[in-house]
């Protein structure tokens, strides 16, 4: 899983192309990263909404020993490869706007403090 296929799988098609120019210039990245937390440029098409985190989690099968990616707003989390496991303990800790990547067609929205949840799904 890498940055690109998060991007082409979770943003809202219109602003993909700047979301990914903007992820390669550090400043632009904070920035468009920031929108993360409050509101997300998620395809809409593919996103369900869940009431809290935990139901997410409970609701997917995912191996936790599998490795995902993240997109943050947190710069310690933000590009960093871990477990899923690892994952879902870290991002409610840290509360920033993050996106985990699972696969090419599977990813997990964690909103600001957890405001909002999502699954980014491929239908």
């Amino acid at each position: 899983m890498n940055e690109d296929l998060i991007i082409s799988l979770a943003i809202d098609r219109p602003k993909r192309e700047r979301f990914r120019e903007a992820m390669l210039h550090p400043r632009k990245r904070i920035k468009i990263l920031d929108s993360l937390n409050h509101n997300p440029p998620l395809d809409a098409r593919r996103t369900t909404w869940f009431s809290s985190f935990k139901n997410i989690v409970e609701s997917i099968n995912v191996n936790p020993h599998f490795e995902v990616y993240l997109l943050s707003s947190d710069e310690k989390l933000d590009g960093q490869i871990m477990t899923f496991e690892e994952a879902i303990k870290q991002v409610p800790f840290h509360g920033w706007g993050t996106i985990i990547g699972i696969s090419p067609d599977l990813a997990i929205y964690y909103g600001e403090t957890g405001e909002k949840s999502a699954i980014i799904k491929r239908k």
